[in-house]
């Protein structure tokens, strides 16, 4: 952002030594835009409260490890049972096709966003560091709320019924 402050004010410099006033003002409004958009960003940030992030982040983060290994255990169910079931996912569907090295190729995928999930979620306050702590924790919110939205769809809609039909196949 800094680089970017002295590069407009550079440039008004020179636009008002070139007697280019309009175009001055302009880079001074939009300058001035930017530090009043980053302050009131940083005073939101500084607002929320890292313990009740903590208390909020745990769950969807177990939920988020669930959701997936519920998804790839119906997937390996669907694949193993029946010889019509097609993975539909671009990436996955080839791996799992290559036998046993694709497979553990597409649970690696499956699970490697949960290591950096992880570090996210048990992140330590630090004061020096606060407002960089607030701002991963906030992401991780923003990002496993998401992720477990769209895998509980999925499962939802693909996964759920396909698990009841094999329940009931062989009870």
């Amino acid at each position: 952002m800094e680089v970017l402050f002295k590069y407009l004010t550079l440039a008004r410099m020179n636009m008002r030594r070139r007697g280019l006033l309009f175009f001055s003002s302009f880079f001074e409004r939009i300058s001035n835009n930017i530090r009043e958009r980053q302050k009131r960003d940083v005073e939101f940030l500084n607002s929320l409260s890292i313990s009740k992030m903590n208390d909020i982040l745990w769950p969807l983060y177990v939920s988020f490890v669930c959701l997936s290994f519920l998804d790839v255990y119906s997937t390996i169910l669907a694949l193993s049972s029946s010889t019509s079931f097609h993975e539909l996912n671009p990436i996955a569907g080839p791996l799992f096709g290559m036998q046993l090295p694709g497979l553990l190729l597409a649970l690696t995928f499956k699970y490697l966003p949960m290591i950096p999930l992880f570090y996210a979620v048990f992140i330590r306050d630090k004061p020096e560091h606060h407002l960089q702590v607030v701002i991963v924790k906030f992401s991780a919110l923003i990002a496993l709320a998401a992720a477990d939205i769209f895998l509980a769809s999925i499962l939802l809609t693909n996964n759920i019924p396909l698990l009841l039909k094999w329940a009931l196949a062989n009870s």
